[in-house]
């Protein structure tokens, strides 16, 4: 007879369930050491990938100082930059570039156009770059200043090699040869682009005709104006073309920022009032040449663009404003002033009634008065110096 039949029952499965417990206890053992070499496998794969990671990020060649140009195309995408990018071998690793712009959250942000990269960028320092925007500019550098008018532009452009004057001068008395591109020229009124060549720092490839250059001025323009301007104009019930004409008197009237606001509400209470705009910057751009200082004369000569004779607004705007003039135009600061005058200290004095203005107006011709006899005689003075200095010299 076997010890299984001699042992009772209740022993034999006691001992049965210890076997079962001591199995169970072991394979714990086993499933928990799995566990830990499972563990340690995926923390020293973590590591190690997160130091590929970081590697991959850092920069191709630090010590290297050479610069390599890049276009980014318009509408590129995460993976099409970093193709870009490693072709150039300005990146190590493709995924790991894509990753890092999707980490960054600007995946949206990148800015297409000319950079200026270098191996010693990491990719967070590349990514920085291609969301702000800063762009490698080559080319012909021109740079028009706010209230630049038609001629200035055209002289300088002609200067810098971009074309010939003729054909600017042509170009900017026909602004419906621009109108299907750019609708807001349709506009009947219109009868040149002065207002519409947009003040800014432009570069342009050597041999870009005289049409593709106004092209991106007018670009500039219509991009700052549907921006900035055209839902105030809108609100305000405001007219394009008058508002432009008011935003190039506000930019040639103006000496400080802080005045453009409340010289447009001067002339708006002006204008309301059927009073005449009287303004010298207006009279200087309908008279054959610039002069330093609007003589009494000059208040006499025929031209639509003398408002001390003509009631409204001139015909045309009579500069190209910049974007804060445009704003002051569409959003002028509401005063009961109806005059005011720049002083030789280049402040605004502001007047409600004729009879203060012309308390400032007769300070400021005697201060000009002064100021330009003092100017005067230092110029003699100096003339005197250098005739002595000659003659001292001869002997």
């Amino acid at each position: 007879m076997s010890l299984e039949r001699k042992l009772p029952v209740s022993r034999r499965e006691t001992q049965s369930k210890k076997v079962l417990r001591k199995r169970k206890k072991k394979k714990k053992i086993r499933v928990f050491r799995l566990l830990i070499v499972i563990f340690v496998f995926l923390a020293i794969v973590a590591t190690v990938g997160n130091l590929y990671y970081k590697r991959a990020s850092k920069a191709v060649d630090p010590k290297t100082n050479k610069e390599i140009i890049v276009e980014i195309p318009e509408g590129s995408r995460a993976k099409d930059i970093s193709t870009i990018l490693r072709d150039k071998k300005l990146i190590r690793n493709k995924r790991v570039f894509i990753s890092n712009v999707k980490n960054s959250k600007n995946a949206e942000k990148v800015k297409a156009g000319k950079y200026k990269l270098s191996q010693n960028m990491d990719n967070k320092a590349i990514i920085d770059k291609l969301v702000a925007g800063k762009v490698y500019q080559d080319g012909i550098k021109v740079t028009f200043p706010e209230g630049s008018v038609s001629t200035d532009i055209v002289d300088k452009l002609v200067k810098s090699g971009l074309g010939k004057r003729e054909t600017y001068v042509s170009l900017f008395r026909n602004p419906k040869e621009f109108s299907k591109k750019y609708t807001f020229l349709s506009n009947n009124k219109i009868t040149t682009l002065e207002g519409f060549l947009y003040p800014e720092t432009y570069f342009f490839k050597k041999g870009t005709s005289e049409k593709q250059v106004f092209e991106k001025m007018l670009a500039e323009f219509e991009k700052k104006y549907n921006k900035n301007i055209m839902p105030i104009v809108e609100k305000n019930k405001l007219d394009f073309y008058d508002t432009i004409i008011m935003a190039s008197i506000v930019e040639k009237e103006a000496i400080n920022d802080e005045d453009r606001d409340t010289i447009a509400g001067v002339f708006y209470n002006r204008l309301d009032k059927k009073m005449k705009l009287q303004s010298d910057a207006v009279l200087q751009y309908g008279l054959p040449e610039r002069k330093s200082r609007v003589l009494y004369k000059d208040l006499k000569v025929e031209t639509p663009y003398n408002l001390y004779l003509n009631a409204g607004l001139p015909p045309t705007p009579v500069a190209n404003p910049g974007l804060e003039s445009l704003m002051a135009a569409a959003s002028p600061k509401k005063t009961d002033y109806l005059y005011f005058v720049t002083g030789t200290d280049g402040k605004n004095y502001y007047s409600k009634t004729f009879e203060e203005h012309k308390v400032h107006a007769d300070k400021y011709r005697k201060d000009l008065d002064e100021q330009e006899l003092k100017n005067k005689k230092e110029t003699n003075k100096s003339k005197e110096s250098s005739k002595e200095k000659s003659s001292s010299d001869k002997k």
